[in-house]
């Protein structure tokens, strides 16, 4: 009912609106702000489909051109919001590799007085994976195009305190479905179903510093089995508890750890039991200078033959503004992925990727940019491995 009374709402004032006036980055419709973004970028790829080293690679140029719309529009203290994107990518050496992706979202923001506060979100989206990604990991050359799909979800956040208060308390609910495209019944086995309930409780310590406890639960079911006395299905329950805290202008951060469980409906499947965690700070010693790391720990569905993937992974960033118009990034990301349950090997996947970016401000409604990025995965299975480099660079455009 959210997605379909505020769409409404949305469109009707859209249609309704017949003044016309623009500000920077906005066309103004009556009470609805059109906000239009143009995103396109050129990069070189040496190995678009993520191959082996024993395997012959395919190195090709590829252009991505997105565009998005964004109406907005404000009543009372609410706000709603329907945006539509669309990309396209394009590789000049390697026809089945393009795609074209599109995403819907609608996001609602209410507030019902000072202590009542509600977040909703519905989203559509007509996506892909690479050749070589998730399913054909190791296995590009099986497919012919990429690998569609669609996926729906709802999801939404209610909040009771006020925002200056002591206490707050956030509960969640959410459903999302994933369906690929491919029909083959060797394909069937991955469309599935999640369905979140959560809640949320922040204490104020003192200062900007908060005590929080998280629990969530969370029903996976999959339409098909590949083995029907041995399915897939499970439900995830977990619990987190720490801090959050800002101690200065410069320096903000987040502390998490708990205990989470992931218990399969098949007796055949490897439940999982043990740690959780989320950590991050952010520290600025200079207004245009910030430094970030983050890691957690959680479990993800399987691509394979396992039962579920245990995941690690670690991060860091330097964002720095070295005069006003011009800014560069330095990221490193490394995680782990441990495959839980697989009957034919074992399988440990080591990935490692670095991301250089400069971005230059050549006007207010035009940037451009160039980055780097090198990605490597070393894993028990060698058929999985790889390394690959993309240069590229970047343009956007807006009002």
């Amino acid at each position: 009912m959210i997605r379909r009374t505020s769409s409404a709402v949305a469109l009707s004032l859209i249609l309704a609106s017949p003044v016309i006036a623009q500000e920077e980055g906005r066309i103004q419709l009556g009470s609805v702000d059109l906000i239009p973004e143009l995103n396109s970028q050129l990069s070189y790829i040496d190995n678009v489909t993520y191959v082996s080293d024993d395997e012959e690679s395919i190195s090709s140029w590829a252009s991505v051109v997105a565009p998005q719309l964004k109406a907005v529009t404000r009543f009372s203290t609410h706000e709603i919001a329907l945006a539509y994107r669309l990309e396209r990518g394009d590789y000049f050496d390697s026809d089945a590799d393009d795609y074209t992706d599109h995403l819907i979202r609608l996001h609602g923001d209410f507030e019902f007085g000072d202590r009542h506060r509600l977040d909703a979100n519905a989203t559509y989206e007509d996506g892909h994976d690479e050749r070589g990604r998730r399913y054909s990991n190791g296995d590009a050359a099986s497919l012919t195009e990429v690998d569609t799909w669609k996926e729906t979800g709802v999801d939404g956040t209610y909040s009771f305190g006020a925002l200056s208060a002591r206490g707050r308390l956030d509960i969640s609910a959410g459903r999302a479905s994933l369906d690929y495209d491919k029909n083959f019944a060797a394909y069937l086995f991955r469309d599935r179903d999640y369905t979140d309930l959560g809640a949320a409780f922040a204490y104020k310590l003192g200062g900007q510093t908060h005590a929080v406890i998280e629990v969530e639960t969370t029903d996976i079911a999959y339409d098909l089995a590949a083995d029907a006395a041995n399915p897939l299905d499970s439900v995830e329950n977990s619990i987190l508890a720490g801090v959050t805290w800002r101690s200065s202008a410069t320096t903000k951060g987040f502390a998490k750890a708990g205990y989470k469980e992931k218990d399969f409906d098949s007796a055949q499947r490897e439940d999982f039991s043990g740690a959780e965690w989320e950590l991050g700070m952010m520290w600025s010693p200079l207004t245009y200078s910030h430094f970030e790391v983050s890691t957690s720990a959680d479990t993800r569905e399987t691509n394979s033959d396992a039962d579920f993937i245990e995941t690690r992974d670690y991060r860091a960033t330097w964002t720095h503004e070295w005069v006003e118009r011009f800014s560069t990034q330095a990221g490193l990301v490394y995680f782990q992925d441990e495959y839980v349950g697989s009957p034919t090997e074992q399988r440990t996947d080591d990935v490692t990727r670095v991301d250089l970016s400069a971005d230059y401000q050549f006007r207010r409604w035009l940037a451009f940019g160039i980055f780097y990025q090198f990605s490597n995965r070393d894993s028990d299975r060698d058929d999985v491995t790889f390394d690959r480099n993309v240069y590229g660079v970047t343009a956007k455009v807006t009002l």
